[in-house]
C-alpha cells in the first residue's frame, strides 16, 4: 500500500469523509510508471475508446512497453488519438480492436499480423464477446475517471459505453483520475473499492472536432431533418452532418435523444429546445466546454453500452428515427461502412442495431445519409456493384432511407428495379448514366 508515498498529498480527494477514507484504504495510488508495472505480461489488458485517453498512462505504457513479450491491447474507436501504439507495436504487444479510425489506417494496409487484428463485431455484441470467459476474455482494464467524490465513488464522466462492463470483467482495474473529468449523470458512477491501482491526472481531455459542414453537407442536413416527426427519440452516428442536425433538432417538437455518442451541438440542442427531453448517451466527444456543460447535469444520462444498444429495447421506443453513415451503397441497397476495398477503415459500430430498432419502432425509421461523391467528385459513393473486397455491413433487407444532397431515396418495400432507380435518382448527375446502364 502506497498511502504515504503517494495518496492524499497528490490527488485532491473528497476532503476527508468517513466513506472515502474506508474506501481509499483498497486502492493504491501509484506513479505512472508503477501503474505499468503491475500489469502481467501475456495478459488482455482494455484500453478506454472515444475521448477518454488516459494520456498519463499512455506515456508510461509508450516509456516502459520493453517489459512486455505477449502482451495483448484491445480497444475500440478512440477519437483521441492512438498515443500508446507509438513504441513496442508487433514486437511487445499485439493490437486487436473492433473498430478502425483514419489514424490507424495504415496499419490495416500494412496488414501485418503480428501487429494488429480486427474483429467484427456489432456493439449489442460486445458484452457477450468482450467478456471473462468468452471470446475475448479481459485481464485487466484502464479506465479515465473524475477525482473521488463524498460518496466513495469516482465517474466514468464522458465515457460510460463499454467501461461499467469491462470493469466488471477485469480482475486489474486501473484508473487515471484526471480533474478535468465531470461527474456526469447516469450510471457513471465507480466505487472506489472497484479500482486496484489510481494515478492522477490534470492533462486536457481529449476533444474531438466534427468539421465545418460544407454546401452539400447544408442540404442533406435539410433532407434529414424533413423526415424527423415531432415526438421522434433521435440516435446519431458521428461527423458533420449528425451535429449538425442534432443542433437543430430543437425546432421539431418534443424530440428526445437515445444514442451510443452525441457531439458538440448537444449544447446548442439543450440550450434552444423548449420541452424537457429525455436524453439516454453512452459517450460524449467535443470540447471541455461539452463536458463541463455535462457535468452534474441531470438531464444527461450517461449509460452503459447493453442500455444505449439494444435492439428490443430501442424497439419499444414511439418513432426512433437512426441516422447513420455509410462508404458506398449499391443498387439493391447493401451498404459498405466499414471498408475500402478489402482495407477497414471503421467497423461495424452500432449501426446495424439501431437500424434493426428503428424498423420495429411504432412509426421508426432509419436514415443512411452521405455525400453522393467522394475523392473530389471523381468517384460516386451510389455505385453498381460493391468495390472488390468490401463487405456488406447493413444487408439490403435493412435499408430504409438513403439520403444524398440530391434527394431522398426510400427503398423500404422496393423491388429490386425501384431500389435502383430511386438511388441513381439521388447521384451524382455525371455517374447517372453509368448507373443506368448497370441495371
Amino acid at each position: 500500500m502506497l498511502y504515504g508515498l503517494c495518496g492524499r498529498q497528490g490527488l485532491n480527494f473528497a476532503s476527508g469523509t468517513e466513506v472515502v477514507d474506508r474506501l481509499f484504504i483498497d486502492m493504491k495510488v501509484v506513479s505512472d510508471d508503477q501503474a505499468v508495472a503491475a500489469i502481467n505480461d501475456g495478459s488482455k489488458i482494455i484500453f478506454p475508446a472515444a475521448c477518454a485517453n488516459p494520456t498519463r498512462f499512455y506515456r508510461a505504457f509508450s516509456a516502459n512497453v520493453e517489459r512486455f513479450n505477449s502482451l495483448t491491447v484491445c480497444s475500440g474507436l478512440s477519437l483521441g488519438g492512438y498515443e500508446f501504439l507509438e513504441r513496442g507495436l508487433g514486437e511487445n504487444f499485439h493490437y486487436l480492436t473492433w473498430q478502425a479510425a483514419p489514424a490507424i489506417r495504415h496499419l490495416f494496409k500494412e496488414n501485418d499480423r503480428k501487429k494488429i487484428s480486427f474483429v467484427p463485431l456489432r456493439l449489442s455484441d460486445l458484452t457477450r464477446v468482450v467478456t471473462h470467459g468468452g471470446p475475448i476474455s479481459p485481464d485487466a482494464v484502464v479506465v479515465q475517471t473524475s477525482l473521488p467524490q463524498p460518496d466513495g465513488t469516482v465517474s466514468l464522466g464522458i465515457s460510460v459505453g463499454p467501461n461499467q462492463h469491462f470493469i466488471e470483467q477485469s480482475s486489474l482495474v486501473i484508473a487515471e483520475m484526471n480533474s478535468n473529468m465531470p461527474v456526469t449523470a447516469g450510471d457513471s458512477r465507480v466505487a472506489l473499492d472497484r479500482i486496484d491501482i489510481a494515478i492522477e491526472s490534470d492533462e486536457p481531455l481529449a476533444t474531438y472536432d466534427t468539421g465545418t459542414p460544407g454546401p452539400r453537407d447544408e442540404l442533406i442536413i435539410e433532407h434529414v431533418l424533413s423526415l424527423i416527426p415531432q415526438g421522434a427519440t433521435v440516435q446519431f452516428g458521428i461527423g458533420a452532418v449528425p451535429d449538425r442536425v442534432l443542433a437543430r433538432l430543437s425546432d421539431i417538437k418534443d424530440t428526445h435523444l437515445f444514442s451510443g455518442m452525441l457531439s458538440q451541438s448537444l449544447v446548442d440542442y439543450l440550450e434552444k429546445v423548449p420541452h424537457q427531453p429525455r436524453i439516454v448517451n453512452g459517450e460524449l466527444a467535443g470540447t471541455q466546454q461539452l463536458y463541463d456543460y455535462c457535468s452534474h447535469n441531470e438531464l444527461v444520462k450517461m449509460q452503459r453500452m447493453s442500455m444505449t444498444h439494444n435492439p428490443r429495447d430501442l424497439a419499444q421506443l414511439d418513432k426512433f428515427i437512426s441516422i447513420n453513415s455509410s462508404v458506398e451503397i449499391d443498387l439493391h441497397g447493401q451498404s459498405n461502412g466499414e471498408t475500402l476495398g478489402n482495407v477497414q477503415i471503421s467497423g461495424v459500430g452500432g449501426s446495424l442495431d439501431y437500424i434493426e430498432a428503428a424498423a420495429l419502432s411504432p412509426g421508426g425509421l432509419s436514415i443512411i445519409a452521405m455525400p453522393s461523391t467522394t475523392n473530389g467528385d471523381k468517384a460516386s459513393k451510389i455505385v453498381a456493384a460493391l468495390a472488390s473486397g468490401s463487405v456488406v455491413t447493413t444487408p439490403r433487407f435493412c435499408v430504409d432511407y438513403v439520403i444524398t444532397e440530391y434527394g431522398v431515396a426510400c427503398l423500404r418495400g422496393k423491388s429490386l428495379w425501384q431500389r435502383a432507380e430511386a438511388l441513381i435518382e439521388i447521384a451524382h448527375p455525371k455517374f447517372r448514366a453509368e448507373l443506368s446502364d448497370a441495371i
